[in-house]
C-alpha cells in the first residue's frame, strides 16, 4: 500500500457543499417524520421515535461526520454502532432493512453520493477529489495507474480512477459522503475489496499508513536462477524459482487485498531483473556514475527506472516492490 498525505486544500470546499447538502436532507426529514424524494415521493414513511433520534443526531454532527479524519470516522462508527446498531450490520440482498437504515442509506448514499459527488451531472466533484489527492497509482495495489483526464484538458473524453469507500457505504452508509472515507483506487482493488467490512478486519487506511509498516521481500525455492546470465534471464521460467513475501506484516492489509498472491502470480519477473542487476551492476559500477555528479536519486531512477522516496512512490507502479528489495539487495 501507498500512504496518501492527509493535508488537502480541497477539504474545506468539499465539506461545505456535501454538509449543506446532507443537512437539508436530514432537517427535511426530520420534519416531516419520513424520507421524501425531490417530487414528493415517499420513500421511507413510519420512522420511529429512535430514527428521528439518530436523523437528529447525524444532522447536530453532519460537519464533523463530513470532515472526519480515519481516528474520528472510527469513532463515529463506534458510537453508532452502540447508539443506532441498525446502521451498522451488514445487511444481504435478501434481508429485511429496518427503516432507519433505508432512510439514512437514501440520504448520505443516493442523495448525497451519488448525486453530489459521482453522478454524470456533478462529476466534477469526484473528479476535483482525485485530482488534488494527486495520486497516479492505486494506494491499495501500487500495481495499476489511476489516470484523472477532464473534458476541459482532452476537449472530448474524461475518466478518472473509481472511489472507493474505504468503511463500505453498504455497511456504514452515514460516511458515504466522508472525505477521507473517499479513497481513489484502480477497478481491480475495489472490486475485489467490495463490500468487506474493513473496519472489523482492523484494515490501515492509506491515510495512516506508515510506509514501513510492510516490507517486500523473497525467498528461494531453488538457487539455479543466481547462475543465470544476463542474456538467458528474460528466457527463464522464473515462476518455481522464487516467491515474494512480506518481510513486515503489521496489519491484515496484505490478506484483505490478497496482495502475496497478486504479487507472485504477476511481478515475480521484476524480482528476476533485480536479482541480475545485482550480478551485474555491482557497487563499483554504482560508484563509478556517482563520480559523474549523478545523485543517488539519480542513479536510481536510471538503473531501475522507478522512485526511491516515500512521497514519490505512487507515481509508478511497483515503486514499493522494487525499491524494498532493491534495498535488500544491497543495490541502494
Amino acid at each position: 500500500m501507498i500512504k496518501i498525505d492527509i493535508d488537502n486544500g480541497y477539504l474545506d470546499e468539499f465539506s461545505k457543499i456535501l454538509s449543506t447538502c446532507l443537512y437539508k436532507e436530514l432537517k427535511k426529514s426530520i420534519k416531516n417524520e419520513k424520507v421524501l424524494t425531490p417530487r414528493e415521493k415517499i420513500v421511507v414513511d413510519n420512522l420511529s421515535d429512535t430514527d428521528i433520534e439518530c436523523l437528529q443526531y447525524l444532522k447536530k454532527n453532519i460537519k464533523p461526520i463530513v470532515n472526519a479524519d480515519v481516528q474520528q470516522l472510527k469513532k463515529f462508527i463506534e458510537e453508532i454502532d452502540r447508539e443506532y446498531p441498525a446502521l451498522t450490520k451488514n445487511y444481504g440482498t435478501n434481508d429485511t432493512k429496518p427503516n432507519l437504515y433505508k432512510a439514512v442509506k437514501y440520504i448520505f448514499v443516493d442523495r448525497g453520493y451519488e448525486s453530489k459527488i459521482s453522478s454524470a451531472n456533478d462529476g466534477k466533484i469526484a473528479y476535483r477529489l482525485v485530482k488534488e489527492i494527486g495520486l497516479a497509482s492505486c494506494p491499495y495495489c501500487n500495481r495499476n495507474y489511476i489516470s484523472v483526464l477532464t473534458k476541459e484538458e482532452d476537449g472530448d473524453s474524461k475518466t478518472r480512477p473509481q472511489l472507493d469507500h474505504f468503511y463500505p457505504k453498504a455497511i456504514y452508509p452515514f460516511l458515504a459522503c466522508s472525505f477521507y472515507n473517499l479513497i481513489p483506487s484502480c477497478s481491480a482493488c475495489n472490486l475485489m475489496k467490495s463490500d468487506k467490512d474493513s473496519y472489523r478486519e482492523n484494515v490501515i487506511s492509506p491515510y495512516e499508513l506508515e510506509m514501513d509498516s510492510f516490507k517486500f521481500s523473497y525467498t528461494l525455492n531453488n538457487t539455479d536462477i543466481l547462475n543465470i546470465g544476463i542474456q538467458e534471464s528474460s528466457k527463464y521460467d522464473y515462476k518455481d524459482s522464487i516467491n515474494i513475501v512480506f518481510d513486515k506484516e503489521e496489519s491484515s492489509n496484505t490478506k484483505f487485498f490478497e496482495l502475496e498472491k497478486l504479487y507472485n502470480q504477476e511481478h515475480r519477473d521484476v524480482v528476476i531483473e533485480l536479482l541480475v542487476k545485482k550480478a551485474y551492476y555491482p557497487q563499483s559500477y554504482i560508484e563509478e556514475l556517482s563520480k559523474f555528479g549523478f545523485s543517488q536519486d539519480e542513479i536510481y531512477r536510471y538503473l531501475f527506472s522507478n522512485y526511491n522516496q516515500d512521497e514519490d512512490l505512487h507515481k509508478r507502479p511497483l515503486s514499493k516492490l522494487v525499491r524494498d528489495i532493491s534495498e535488500e539487495l544491497g543495490l541502494i
